[in-house]
């Protein structure tokens, strides 16, 4: 992927951003400095005859790959210079290595300007520290950049990459082409959905997808079992359009997502709890659910994650309950635990493949009514891909699933806002993650 550019003062630069080697000013001694730093292959062509000058800078000090073809390297000559030439060397551990050398004769007076884009030519544009040189008559210019990563941006992989959903009945109508769209939306971003449903795996592991029973597939005895399994199941489990073929039948799935259903909502407890750190009652079980103790799971699983950095782990918070199927200070918990999860649960993990996607917290505005989403209303609940960046958005006061349907099954409106905000977040998380590999 494209790199962000931005330059880096040398400890060679004075006067600012200029730097200036005079040839006639310059010891002997000075001048093996000046290329015993340099790779000996990365030589600029010594000047001849000629009282020439160069004198240079970049316009911009810090810029994305896209941005190349704008930043100006701006130079200028007095007097004339009979020679000019420059290189472009690359940083390798301890070693300069030349990318491009380019000498040129003739009468050079004035100011010129080049987009850093013709300085590379057809060369990359990669990650690293760069130099580039200048030389005209008597003199020398070095002036020291550096390329970044980039931000990544929501645009879809480009190839096609494998995922695994596990879930039940939620996750099955999210993915449904006639209810939520997600499995659609997914083929449609490059990605292979597979997924696991009631009954699925080595002892049917598939039935166990509570909050407490993601120690067992992530920390349990049995896990590297239930994670070999996992890691290579390409089939179907749910009805919904996928990819027509596996990309490639011998890599595994790269990236897992997760999710509990709307009972694990139900969370006792006080919203301020701190995680239980110590030997935690829910581990491999489905009670007892408290704020302390659910915390404490999603803390201890992050373990195995950190040990697995070439899988990307994709958590879906639990959706909303609906009003009459919980209380209001179950609902206040599940609140502050989605908040949690989303703001500080990775606050201290230092790696880019783990990532959270707050269904619960979507789920809980609505365009009017629970046939009605407020997709694309610049307040309300959201989680999504907004002006440029990632936004949580809360600004509306519930915590009861806004989309109802006879029970906490969200309906059909509630699960196409979520397939909307979803996957350009995905897609974002997918390039941090590879970006960081």
């Amino acid at each position: 992927m494209l790199a962000r550019l931005k330059l880096v003062a040398s400890a060679l630069t004075v006067v600012g951003s200029l730097a200036l080697l005079s040839a006639a000013g310059v010891s002997a001694h000075a001048g093996a400095q000046f290329a015993g730093s340099v790779h000996a292959r990365a030589q600029l062509p010594t000047a001849v005859a000629g009282a020439g000058k160069i004198r240079a800078h970049l316009s911009k000090k810090s810029f994305s790959a896209d941005e190349v073809r704008t930043v100006k390297l701006v130079y200028s000559f007095a007097p004339t210079s009979k020679h000019f030439a420059y290189q472009l060397l690359q940083q390798s551990g301890t070693a300069w290595t030349k990318l491009r050398t380019v000498a040129r004769t003739g009468r050079f007076n004035g100011p010129y300007s080049k987009t850093l884009k013709s300085i590379f030519g057809s060369r990359p544009v990669t990650a690293a520290r760069y130099r580039l040189e200048l030389g005209a008559d008597t003199n020398r210019v070095r002036l020291a950049f550096k390329v970044v990563a980039s931000d990544p941006r929501p645009t879809k992989p480009a190839k096609t990459v494998k995922l695994i959903f596990i879930h039940h009945s939620t996750g099955q109508n999210w993915l449904a082409d006639d209810n939520g769209g997600l499995g659609i939306a997914l083929k449609n971003n490059n990605y292979f959905v597979s997924d696991t449903n009631y009954g699925w795996g080595p002892d049917g592991i598939g039935d166990h997808t509570d909050t407490g029973d993601w120690w067992t597939w992530f920390r349990g005895s049995k896990s590297s079992t239930y994670m070999h399994a996992l890691y290579n199941e390409f089939g179907q489990n749910a009805s919904y359009t996928r990819r027509s073929s596996d990309p490639d039948s011998s890599s595994e799935n790269e990236i897992i997502m997760f999710k509990s259903c709307f009972p694990n909502s139900a969370i006792d407890g006080k919203p301020t709890d701190s995680a239980n750190g110590g030997s935690n009652p829910l581990r491999g079980s489905s009670d007892p659910k408290t704020v302390a103790n659910v915390k404490g799971i999603y803390n201890d699983i992050l373990t195995y994650f950190a040990a697995h950095q070439d899988k990307l782990f994709v958590l879906i918070v639990p959706p909303p309950l609906a009003k009459e199927a919980t209380t209001p200070a179950q609902a206040a918990n599940a609140r502050a635990v989605a908040n949690w999860l989303v703001s500080k649960w990775l606050a201290n993990y230092p790696n880019k493949n783990v990532a959270v996607f707050d269904f619960y917290s979507i789920l809980t505005s609505n365009g009017g009514s629970a046939d009605k989403n407020d997709l694309g209303k610049a307040s309300d609940n959201h989680h999504r891909w907004w002006n440029g960046r990632v936004q949580h958005s809360t600004t509306v006061s519930s915590n009861y699933l806004a989309y109802p349907t006879g029970d906490s099954h969200p309906s059909q409106a509630g699960n196409r806002k979520a397939t909307a905000e979803f996957v350009p977040l995905l897609n974002y998380y997918y390039h941090r993650w590879a970006d960081s590999k």
